[in-house]
């Protein structure tokens, strides 16, 4: 893929992202949400509590997906 890279090791993985194709704050809630789900791992949920959280994360998705999806691919010049 253009613009971006991912080099893997035994112990890390690195993502280098073209800063034209995707701003700070954006790797910010990515990066947010990474910390999330390694939390909720480490909290080894039943099922029931997995479940109920996805089906919020794809409500929430719904709401705000057009938000996330338009910006420096579309022509948005943030």
């Amino acid at each position: 893929m253009d613009g971006f890279r991912v080099n893997s090791t035994d112990k890390e993985i690195q993502i280098t992202v073209s800063r034209s194709l995707v701003d700070i704050a954006a790797i910010n809630n990515l990066l947010t949400r990474l910390r999330v789900e390694q939390l909720v791992k480490k909290a080894n949920f039943t099922e029931e509590v997995v479940k109920v959280a996805d089906e919020i994360k794809k409500s929430w998705w719904e709401k705000n997906k057009a938000r996330y999806m338009e910006g420096p691919l579309d022509g948005d010049s943030h």
